[in-house]
C-alpha cells in the first residue's frame, strides 16, 4: 500500500514569502514531519500536526536567514524594488478598472 504524503495548502504561499522554492518547501515539510514523529511518537494526531507545523515555521525562518547572509544582505534589497517597481503597475490597473466600471454605471442612463 502506497501512502500520500500531504502538504499544507499554505505551503505555496509561505515558500513565497519567505522567498525559497516550492520545492526546496516541500523538503523542509518532509523533514519537519520526520521531526513530529520523532518528538510526538505518532502520527496523524492534533500533537503531531501542531509539532510538524511548528518546526515547519522554524525550518522557513532559518532557511530565510541563510539565503539572505548567503546574498550578503543584498536579498532583501532586491525584493523591496521587486514590490516597489510594481506599484505602478497596481495604481494603474486600479484605474482603468475603474474607469471601466464608471463607464459600465453611466451606459444605462445614455439608452434611457
Amino acid at each position: 500500500m502506497k501512502t500520500i504524503l500531504k502538504n499544507p495548502k499554505l505551503l505555496p504561499w509561505l515558500a513565497s514569502k519567505a522567498g525559497i522554492s516550492l520545492h526546496r518547501a516541500e523538503v523542509l515539510w518532509h523533514a519537519a514531519q520526520r521531526h513530529a514523529v520523532h518528538v510526538t511518537g505518532e502520527t496523524e494526531t492534533h500533537a503531531y500536526w501542531a509539532a510538524a507545523m511548528d518546526c515547519l515555521l522554524e525550518l522557513v525562518a532559518a532557511e530565510r536567514l541563510r539565503e539572505d547572509a548567503a546574498s550578503f544582505g543584498w536579498r532583501h534589497w532586491a525584493r523591496l524594488h521587486k514590490s516597489i517597481w510594481q506599484a505602478p503597475l497596481v495604481a494603474l490597473d486600479a484605474l482603468v478598472l475603474n474607469n471601466v466600471r464608471g463607464w459600465r454605471f453611466l451606459e444605462p442612463m445614455q439608452l434611457g
